[in-house]
């Protein structure tokens, strides 16, 4: 995709998966790649998912409360993102200190989600409420919502899923929504949240219009990771019958680590792993393999215009040939496919290997699809 090859009036939607600070640092790279085919201006709607979300947050905060251009995205946004995640821990021991430590107390053991959300505002500098983020592109913060199991959403403007009802100008704290949407089961736990009183409208499920006011079921709610209810951030911008909602173009970047075999929770929390359990990651693993099917299948029957952008794929599955191939080699795109789901700081040449990794990905799987246009094939390589 050259820098015409998406008409200006095209709304480019983009949805980022979870998998901590590997899905954050990959998407980076796949950012790059959009920045330097001068394509960020064209992003309408943005969702995201764990590591999507704290990576998207980053971002509107290094560029000041807003979405970056792209001359801006390359001179100092990447540079900056990629300083703090290779320098420091967002979510650990050793990013809470002793006096940390001692103020979280037994928030550590009955409220890490909370303590996630003072770590993003301490470490990160995150002070951002909702509100004070720019009406474009709207940004869909998935997380889960215990009390309802639907996808509990936060933008700049709502807060709530279907079921529970939606508030309008939610008065919430950036960080807040972050750790919600990056509170893996267990590993950290929900997040709870008070909610107001006032305000609360029931939707029509279809058009998601208000239809009456309501009084909330409870006076706070839990809220998980999004991807314990779907890991792609597919559904604000993507539905299999509908299509696609409010872009024109859908790039979805997908981290998501593959199903690994089974291991302790405790020694995976031991070695800085976001560990959760084995039925959970079963679960989460068919519903990502159902919902990338289901997008890939309407991509290349022409039903959406899109492109899925999956971490792991390597530059043979675009070239057959033999001999040197461009981009990362197989063992390197499998380093990054392995790479543990944490939110530890990132060796330097770690961090760039993954990064350049989303963006060949991004750069090889948009040329695919380019050059199938031109054959009148237009199909890219399966997931």
């Amino acid at each position: 995709m050259g820098g015409g090859a998406l008409p200006g009036s095209t709304r480019l939607g983009l949805a980022l998966s979870g998998g901590g600070f590997r899905a954050a640092v990959f998407h980076l790279g796949v950012l790059r790649y959009l920045a330097e085919e001068k394509l960020l201006e064209q992003v309408t709607q943005i969702s995201t998912v764990s590591g999507g979300t704290l990576l998207t947050g980053a971002v509107f905060s290094a560029a000041g409360g807003k979405w970056p251009s792209s001359s801006e995205f390359l001179q100092s946004v990447y540079p900056s993102i990629r300083d703090m995640l290779v320098s420091e821990d967002l979510f650990s021991f050793r990013a809470l200190g002793p006096g940390g430590i001692l103020r979280q107390n037994t928030r550590i053991l009955f409220r890490r989600a909370n303590v996630l959300a003072w770590l993003i505002r301490k470490r990160w500098c995150i002070s951002l409420r909702l509100s004070d983020l720019p009406k474009n592109p709207v940004w869909h913060i998935n997380t889960t919502c215990l009390e309802t199991g639907k996808n509990w959403r936060f933008t700049r403007d709502s807060m709530g899923d279907w079921q529970f009802g939606r508030h309008y100008s939610p008065d919430v704290a950036l960080a807040d929504a972050m750790a919600a949407s990056a509170a893996v089961p267990y590993a950290i736990g929900a997040l709870k949240l008070a909610l107001p009183k006032n305000g609360w409208w029931q939707t029509d499920p279809a058009t998601k219009t208000p239809t009456r006011k309501v009084e909330p079921r409870h006076a706070s709610v839990r809220l998980w990771d999004g991807g314990a209810y779907e890991n792609m951030a597919l559904e604000p911008l993507y539905k299999p019958v509908e299509g696609l909602q409010n872009c024109d173009f859908l790039m979805c970047s997908d981290a998501s680590a593959p199903l690994a075999a089974p291991s302790g929770i405790l020694r995976s929390l031991l070695d800085g792993k976001l560990a959760s359990p084995r039925l959970f990651d079963i679960a989460s693993d068919q519903i990502r393999s159902l919902r990338s099917r289901m997008l890939m299948k309407s991509i290349t029957q022409g039903e959406i215009n899109g492109s899925l952008f999956r971490l792991g794929t390597p530059a043979r599955d675009f070239e057959k040939a033999s001999g040197n191939l461009p981009g990362l080699t197989d063992e390197e795109c499998a380093f990054c496919l392995n790479y543990p789901t944490n939110l530890t700081k990132v060796a330097p040449d770690h961090f760039d290997l993954m990064a350049q990794h989303g963006q060949d990905v991004a750069r090889m799987t948009t040329r695919t699809f380019e050059n199938a246009i031109r054959d009148g094939s237009a199909s890219t390589p399966a997931p």
